[in-house]
């Protein structure tokens, strides 16, 4: 868990090879000694050690999601993109990506500007804040856009 903060039941129980039942028996006990928390996303459940900070849980459940990392990182970037710019980078349909830059936006790691007759889309908090949690829980991603995002940034 400390390796992999935001992980859902489902990728503990893949990671873990164990049943079902028994990941989610030992989660809640954990949960119940004050060990780890649970935070509710849409229809799944996320755990994180007690020691991360709450902004980073928020961000970490979004980085935990392939589609939204993609816009994300995408963004992160290709500052001051549009929708369109967008739809064509993660192959996903327009209405998929207005779904995910809606939650994005509404969570504040991405602002909306309008630019002529277009929005563009532009990070709304320290780049470094993305970075950094990208950087540590590295392995935990298994993602190759992570890792370009990762030595694009340690070159500047």
């Amino acid at each position: 868990m400390k390796n992999s903060p935001g992980c859902s039941l489902r990728d503990i129980q893949r990671r873990s090879d164990l049943p079902f039942g028994s990941v989610s028996y030992h989660l809640d006990f954990l949960q119940k000694h004050g060990l780890l928390k649970k935070t509710a996303d849409g229809n799944s459940l996320r755990f994180f050690t007690n020691d991360l900070k709450a902004d980073d849980e928020k961000l970490l459940i979004l980085l935990r999601q392939d589609s939204i990392r993609n816009i994300i990182l995408f963004i992160f970037s290709h500052e001051h993109c549009t929708h369109q710019d967008i739809i064509s980078a993660v192959k996903l349909s327009p209405s998929t990506v207005t779904w995910h830059l809606k939650k994005i936006i509404d969570s504040g790691v991405v602002r909306e500007v309008r630019k002529g007759k277009y929005k563009a889309y532009s990070i709304a908090i320290p780049k470094e804040r993305i970075v950094n949690l990208l950087i540590v829980y590295k392995e935990s991603f298994l993602d190759k856009l992570v890792n370009g995002i990762i030595e694009m940034w340690e070159r500047t």
